[in-house]
């Protein structure tokens, strides 16, 4: 029995934080104890409710007054609330504070052990790209309040976070993926210094959330090399089959990719395919040749191996080109086309004017 006492006394020393509060609580019965011996049949301050608040006030030498022991027995209860308060309570708050300043010291550093859910996790840090994807992001009123969580390499962040509102940090180590709760992300994004250390620690990311039973959650890839493309996507899928390559050094590309899983496979099919059998080609359509259905264009362009992929707004350099069709949006003479096809193509404006004007 007493070396289980010493175990249970050294393990309570152990935390700084322990003894001062096992001191208040034994303050808090001793005294309870005297006043409800002493005080008279009926003393308010013998109520329960009463003494935590008597204990509270003047444990915290507030002491308004309200209630008091009279007796000598229970102002001996009295004196051991207040002399506990003044040491032990006095302590135990010097310990919480300390106690903060070194969570938030930890935090700031990347020691720390975070608590979020439904975030996105970056492994990779380059503060400017990320603060570019975050400021894509928030453009988003779903993803407003997401928390964002970056994994840092040793040589990649020095001293603290200098962003604490934008994003939280985690220094990379054995225990990284845990600290920032890999398991309950919605996006895991893998932006390695280059490809191959993508391909490396994407493959320790899938192995980390297969042993926590979650290989659903969304994972991207970040590429840098567009001429190897095909190979790291190669790599990629050997890891997994749902892993999605993404192009890194776009924060726009990269957003979107995050927001809409599924979508960095089309951006990253385009232009794998660009690199291989086809180009993206800049037609103008001059002026004054009529008008067509966007829709008609588009099947044109289909039955003769092209596809239409944007419509700009005009013949100038720096025109905008836009993706989305309107409803029933006519495509006229002095617009331009994006079109991706294997060679530039040749379109018979005025055989199509024709056409229309039969139809």
């Amino acid at each position: 029995m007493p070396l289980l006492f010493m175990r249970l006394v050294h393990r309570i020393g152990t935390r700084a934080w322990r003894a001062p509060a096992l001191v208040l609580l034994g303050a808090a019965v001793l005294g309870w104890v005297l006043i409800a011996v002493f005080e008279e049949p009926g003393a308010k301050i013998k109520q329960p409710l009463n003494y935590v608040w008597y204990f509270f006030v003047s444990g915290t030498t507030v002491g308004y007054g309200d209630l008091f022991p009279t007796t000598a027995g229970g102002r001996l209860g009295g004196v051991i609330v207040v002399i506990s308060g003044l040491t032990a309570g006095l302590m135990l708050f010097a310990e919480l504070t300390l106690w903060m300043a070194k969570g938030r010291t930890l935090k700031a550093n990347g020691q720390a052990r975070l608590h979020h859910k439904g975030h996105i996790v970056i492994i990779g840090y380059e503060r400017n790209g990320l603060r570019a994807i975050i400021q894509q992001l928030r453009a988003d009123s779903e993803f407003v309040k997401t928390p964002v969580v970056t994994v840092f390499w040793e040589d990649q962040l020095s001293g603290e976070n200098p962003d604490p509102g934008l994003y939280d940090v985690i220094a990379y180590d054995e225990t990284a993926f845990r600290r920032a709760c890999l398991e309950d992300a919605r996006t895991v994004l893998v932006a390695g210094r280059t490809d191959d250390e993508t391909v490396r620690v994407m493959l320790g990311v899938s192995a980390y959330l297969l042993d926590h039973d979650r290989p659903q959650i969304h994972k991207l890839a970040g590429v840098h090399d567009g001429g190897s493309r095909a190979e790291i996507e190669r790599a990629l899928g050997l890891i997994g089959g749902d892993i999605e390559p993404v192009d890194i050094d776009d924060p726009a590309v990269v957003a979107v990719a995050i927001r809409n899983p599924g979508i960095a496979g089309i951006y990253h099919n385009l232009a794998s395919t660009l690199d291989a059998d086809s180009s993206l080609f800049r037609v103008d359509i001059p002026e004054g040749v009529g008008e067509w259905p966007r829709l008609d264009i588009a099947i044109f362009l289909l039955r003769r191996g092209s596809t239409l992929l944007a419509v700009g707004e005009s013949h100038r350099p720096n025109a905008r080109f836009r993706l989305t069709p309107r409803p029933d949006e006519v495509v006229k003479g002095g617009q331009s086309l994006a079109i991706v096809a294997p060679d530039r193509p040749e379109i018979p404006w005025h055989e199509l004017a024709l056409a229309e004007a039969k139809a």
